[in-house]
């Protein structure tokens, strides 16, 4: 008995530290986990705030655009005529209504004029696909009126815009056309390059036919003669341009022997 007692006094009682524990850590600490919360609780307000405005201000860019798609269709028939805008669309839609309303900006030079505004403003304010319609319409009227300066710039404003969707290769390609037509053949060069880049495009052969057709204008014929080559290697199915492609190597060989 006096052997287990004895035995009992010898053996080591360890205690566990409160302030050693997980409750000691948080008391040591509280003030900075505090904070931290209220740090990351606000972060993460802020976030939510962010996504939902910016989701009311998509939602609110879709509602104007698709007002400005009405605004559009009513000119945009007389621009590819290259009539008068209040003319046709009066007479369009009194053919298929037997009774309209046409508004003050619905037709004409100025309403052409303030749709070209409110288009240009949208594009400016809004993101993503609502933007690089918006500029794809103003790029759009531009264009119809051979205003190639403007026409550039719209363009590869809705390209930007729009670069994850599928207007931005259409835009590029449309850039590099006015860019040509305004005469500067750098800039068309460049952009008709930038729409092959996008995969699945639909006119890609006839755009890197279009940077062989530059390049031999620019009077480099290597570097057109691979251009040519690059239809036919990478549109083989595209007989119409592989075999204008192969003949402009031809030709352009039979120079250059």
């Amino acid at each position: 008995m006096e052997n287990m007692e004895n035995n009992i006094e010898k053996t080591d009682i360890h205690v566990t530290d409160d302030e050693d524990g997980i409750y000691g850590f948080f008391e040591k600490n509280r003030r900075f986990l505090f904070i931290s919360g209220i740090v990351i609780a606000a972060l993460l307000a802020g976030l939510i705030a962010v996504l939902l405005l910016r989701d009311f201000m998509q939602k609110e860019a879709i509602v104007k655009l698709d007002v400005l798609i009405e605004r559009y269709d009513k000119v945009k028939d007389s621009l590819a005529a290259g009539g008068t805008a209040t003319d046709s669309v009066e007479t369009s839609l009194t053919a298929d209504s037997g009774e309209v309303s046409v508004t003050a900006d619905s037709g004409g030079e100025d309403g052409v004029q303030a749709l070209l505004v409110d288009l240009q403003a949208l594009g400016k304010s809004a993101s993503g696909y609502p933007a690089a319609r918006a500029w794809f319409m103003a790029a759009n009227i531009h264009h119809e009126r051979g205003e190639w300066g403007e026409a550039l710039t719209a363009w590869l404003a809705a390209a930007d815009k729009g670069v994850a969707t599928h207007l931005a290769p259409v835009c590029l390609y449309n850039a590099a056309v006015a860019a040509e037509a305004a005469g500067d053949t750098d800039s068309a060069l460049s952009n008709y390059q930038k729409a092959v880049g996008f995969a699945d495009f639909p006119v890609a052969a006839r755009a890197q036919f279009s940077v062989g057709r530059l390049e031999e204008k620019k009077g480099d014929n290597e570097a057109a003669v691979a251009a040519y080559r690059a239809v036919i290697e990478k549109w083989p199915s595209d007989t119409g341009w592989t075999n204008l492609a192969h003949s402009r190597i031809v030709a352009l060989e039979a120079v250059g022997q």
